[in-house]
């Protein structure tokens, strides 16, 4: 193979097309995206369906940022299978998706879906309440009923956890494999996964008429930000340690289950606090352990990597029955 033709089939710069055209293509997808929501709102077409209701709501509050954000992972979807035809130019075509993914069967998937839940959710809601004892947060009016809140709740983590599982933790795992080796691997996915969440203007932005490079401007108001130090600590570390625990589960099981179970307890616990109550702090008092939200705060950050302590612990004892059985 001649240099020419090695460095054109390198897997580093697929994984460096991959990346940049997810970028770029989020960036242009958010535009069109941010107005076909806007315009399904104003017409009504989900409003007054019992499952999609909730969706409608969502699309009504969203700003540009949090259309930006889906479009990022829209782009991902698209950028996803070329790569790994790309990448796997030369195997057999015969393999099926579980096994492109590098992922297995589980037949414990019910029960590592449900453990995850908890282990994820149970945690949060101790540090809501901590939170509200301690005057930190005040209960309001979510002007909907607290079933409604948790449907809406429960709804969005599942949609969110299996979205977002099956391109970290299932496609971009599977594309990084190939070059890097698993500790590396599993610190480089969870650092893409935080600064794609990542990928919202500073707080008080105010963001004006969505335009087809609006997408752009985006792009240079996220990056302009990266020098704060406490917005770095708040945020990042949180979703760094959610990245770090949910692909140490998807490595020590081969599956995405648990991560999936982990993943939408976390959503579950966030959607549910934040229509519930309110901050009783002015933004910046509490930075960098408490934020806006239970997805803010080093606090947060430390309650999942205790979250990750108990999952090590957990495995570890399961695999030591299977062992001894």
């Amino acid at each position: 193979m001649s240099e020419s033709t090695a460095w054109h089939q390198s897997i580093g710069l697929k994984v460096a097309v991959f990346v940049l055209g997810t970028i770029l293509l989020g960036a242009l997808l958010a535009p069109p995206l941010y107005w076909g929501g806007k315009t399904t709102v104003e017409n009504g077409w989900l409003a007054d369906k019992p499952v999609l209701d909730s969706l409608h709501g969502s699309m009504d509050r969203a700003k540009f940022s949090r259309y930006f954000n889906r479009a990022i992972l829209a782009g991902a979807l698209i950028m996803l299978f070329p790569t790994l035809r790309w990448l796997n130019r030369g195997k057999s075509e015969k393999r099926t998706l579980m096994e492109r993914l590098q992922l297995q069967p589980n037949r414990y998937w019910w029960a590592h879906s449900l453990a995850g839940f908890f282990l994820a959710a149970v945690p949060f809601f101790l540090l809501a309440w901590l939170y509200l004892h301690q005057g930190w947060y005040e209960p309001r009016d979510a002007g909907k009923a607290l079933l409604e809140v948790l449907g809406s709740a429960m709804g969005t983590a599942i949609a969110v956890a299996l979205l977002e599982e099956f391109v970290f933790r299932g496609a971009l795992t599977s594309i990084f494999s190939s070059l890097l080796r698993p500790w590396p691997l599993l610190i480089s996915i969870a650092v893409f996964f935080a600064i794609v969440h990542f990928l919202k203007p500073p707080d008080g932005v105010q963001f004006g008429e969505v335009k087809a490079w609006s997408g752009f401007t985006m792009l240079g108001l996220i990056f302009s930000q990266f020098g704060d130090w406490y917005f770095l600590a708040a945020e990042f570390a949180v979703l760094f340690a959610v990245g770090m625990v949910l692909g140490y589960s998807r490595l020590r099981t081969g599956s995405l289950w648990l991560a999936i179970g982990l993943h939408a307890g976390w959503v579950f616990g966030v959607k549910t606090f934040s229509p519930l109550t309110k901050r009783a702090f002015e933004p910046a008092e509490m930075m960098p352990w408490l934020g806006g939200n239970l997805r803010t705060g080093l606090a947060s950050a430390i309650v999942v990597t205790l979250t990750g302590l108990l999952l090590c612990i957990w495995l570890e004892k399961r695999k030591a029955r299977k062992i001894s059985a």
